[in-house]
């Protein structure tokens, strides 16, 4: 069962959507149905409850993002694609900058000013804001996961995963374009696909998966 706490965007009008599931970031650029789109949040909705029923991603987060796409697996996700990691430190900069480099190779023009659409539109939003954890705390952990199709139909999923320690321990603001001086950034991004035919065959068994768990979710307007 999926629970909205709030709904302020029409997903059939813009170019981009963009959804906020925990510290999860989705985003999504204009092609795929509702319904396939309904589909993936469900299967990340899914694999975020059972990632953290058993690993704590800010002391762990290669395991949790491991065990992430392990669930994802089992539900007709293809998880053959070796993660790409970026690790310092010690790191003083642009986040935004480190990301785009890391996850460019891996997505589109479009995907990525989806990303950065969203993420402005996330800053501004005070109430959404306040519901990302990392935000008022010292340690910031955050999941940024572009979906989009490909020529064959495909769906693919870009699961980022982005750490570090702030130098302010509590900031109006995600990290975006705010350069700060912080130490241990860590950056993960691994590629996760489902064909059409295997999207259409699981969609039951994964709303049958969902059947007692409840997860919040928001649509943000860009």
């Amino acid at each position: 069962m999926v629970s909205a706490y709030k709904d302020v965007m029409n997903m059939n009008d813009i170019k981009h959507k963009a959804t906020l599931v925990g510290d999860i970031f989705l985003t999504e650029s204009q092609g795929q149905s509702h319904e396939d789109y309904l589909f993936v949040l469900n299967c990340i909705g899914l694999a975020r409850h059972c990632a953290d029923i058993q690993y704590n991603s800010e002391s762990e987060p290669g395991r949790w993002i491991d065990y992430f796409t392990d669930i994802l697996w089992k539900y007709g996700w293809n998880r053959d694609h070796p993660p790409i990691e970026h690790v310092r430190k010690k790191f003083s900069g642009s986040v935004r900058q480190v990301w785009t480099q890391l996850a460019s190779p891996l997505l589109s023009r479009d995907q990525v000013d989806g990303v950065y659409h969203g993420l402005e539109a996330l800053e501004r939003d005070a109430e959404l804001l306040s519901k990302v954890k990392g935000v008022n705390g010292r340690l910031f952990d955050f999941n940024i996961m572009p979906i989009s199709c490909n020529a064959n139909g495909d769906m693919e999923l870009l699961i980022t995963n982005i750490q570090f320690i702030k130098s302010n321990t509590k900031t109006r603001y995600i990290f975006w374009d705010i350069s700060q001086d912080m130490t241990q950034l860590f950056v993960l991004a691994r590629k996760a696909v489902i064909s059409r035919k295997v999207m259409d065959a699981r969609r039951l068994e994964v709303q049958k998966a969902l059947a007692g768990v409840k997860f919040d979710f928001a649509d943000i307007e860009l």
